[in-house]
């Protein structure tokens, strides 16, 4: 009975997170972050700590991604340092901070994803959208997945011979859990070349499926070699031979993945450094999720855009950047077309000891993910030609912009922002 009235009051506070008030609005861009860690699992401060970083910084939506657990558990201690028990009390108030002493040791209550909401949502200016990551092997590979706008823990549904066959199981279950609660589910494979070129774009070609990856964030594969395809090929070897298929191409996502939020960490952090911005009618987990699902957002590593638009009729790809300073932005339209060189040639990277496992994989025709046209400037347009399949936008900067510390999936990468394809 306690744990169906903690159900019903968690589904009761998720489906309140979802109604703004007051009447409809004009669509606007409103920015947002899909993956991040807190003491409920392996980050490094309190939840409502790594929250409020977001909030005060400008962004409107985000996650709290822990490791295999929604934050639901209304008894869950943590030992914690006295600094962040002091930071949260300067912050939150000397009664929002609950401790215990046991063996000697100070231990405080984790808030739940329900108090979290209650503290910190602000209707038209920050919301906080339950969500826990996904992690387990595969046939001697790692899946890692996001789960976002759930109710409860969703489990790994069985063991599966594939990455591609258990993708497809998990996000199922994981959009059943929304659907019959009223919500708009998501789910989203993550860092697919983590930790060593794991799932391949073939799984994803196989999955078609799936709509989201994370496209961008900071985790480096251990040994990226020259054979495998960097993250821009990866991306479009997966839309061109899906929609080859007759299938719909996948959605990028860029994120901090972030754990570390103090700042004498050795490696500093990643925050602030990776996002995707929606163009929503309204600030509520359904509408975001739903203008996602059409494609209507762009995933940032730093450059901000002021407008995308594909405009159906006369199939021209539009987009206009939010300078910054003196700096020079490059538009890049990339694609495949139709009759592309589908040839691939197998490699095999073999395993060294016991650091890294022998790895296979194809590489593909310069054919997949061409450049069609390139214009330096904040402004570009691009209309598809009658044999394009698809086309997708890369914004860089010639600069980065000052942020902390920060670590990139690309090498030498400058700040970058990537539209999604149309086709």
């Amino acid at each position: 009975m306690k744990q169906n009235l903690l159900k019903a009051f968690i589904l009761s506070a998720v489906v309140s997170m979802s109604v703004l008030v007051g009447g409809s609005q004009a669509a606007e861009w409103y920015k947002g972050q899909f993956h991040c860690h807190s003491h409920w699992s392996d980050g490094d401060t309190f939840p409502e700590l790594a929250i409020s970083w977001y909030k005060d910084n400008g962004y409107h939506f985000m996650s709290l991604t822990d490791h295999s657990t929604l934050q639901l558990d209304t008894n869950r201690w943590k030992e914690v340092s006295t600094s962040l028990i002091a930071e949260s009390r300067r912050k939150f108030g000397n009664d929002w901070v609950e401790t215990k002493e046991e063996n000697g040791k100070t231990l405080v209550r984790l808030k739940t994803v329900a108090e979290l909401a209650a503290k910190l949502n602000e209707p038209g200016r920050f919301l906080l959208i339950p969500g826990h990551e996904q992690n387990t092997g595969v046939a001697g590979f790692t899946l890692h997945a996001n789960a976002i706008n759930i109710t409860e823990t969703i489990p790994f549904p069985g063991n599966f011979p594939s990455i591609a066959a258990a993708a497809s199981a998990w996000r199922k279950a994981t959009l059943e859990n929304a659907t019959k609660n009223g919500l708009e589910g998501f789910w989203m494979l993550n860092h697919p070349i983590w930790p060593y070129y794991d799932t391949s774009p073939e799984e994803l070609i196989v999955a078609s499926e799936v709509e989201f990856y994370e496209r961008h964030q900071p985790a480096f594969p251990k040994k990226r070699q020259p054979q495998m395809p960097d993250p821009e090929k990866y991306w479009d070897i997966v839309n061109a031979f899906r929609m080859l298929a007759g299938a719909k191409p996948i959605y990028g996502v860029a994120t901090d993945d972030n754990h570390m939020y103090r700042p004498f960490r050795v490696y500093a952090s990643v925050i602030g450094h990776n996002w995707i911005v929606v163009r929503s009618e309204q600030l509520d987990a359904n509408s975001l999720i739903r203008a996602m699902k059409k494609g209507d957002f762009y995933a940032s590593s730093g450059v901000v855009l002021r407008d995308v638009r594909f405009e159906p009729a006369t199939k021209t790809l539009s987009v206009e950047v939010e300078p910054a300073g003196n700096t020079k932005y490059t538009i890049r339209f990339v694609g495949t077309k139709k009759g592309f060189d589908t040839k691939k040639e197998p490699f095999v990277i073999p395993g060294d000891g016991d650091r890294l496992p022998e790895r296979k994989g194809f590489t593909y025709s310069d054919d997949i993910g061409a450049t069609f046209k390139t214009v330096d400037g904040t402004a570009a347009s691009y209309q598809m030609a009658p044999d394009d399949m698809y086309v997708r936008a890369i914004i860089t900067a010639d600069k980065s912009q000052s942020r902390l510390g920060i670590l990139r999936t690309d090498a030498n990468a400058a700040d970058t922002a990537w539209t999604q394809p149309v086709w």
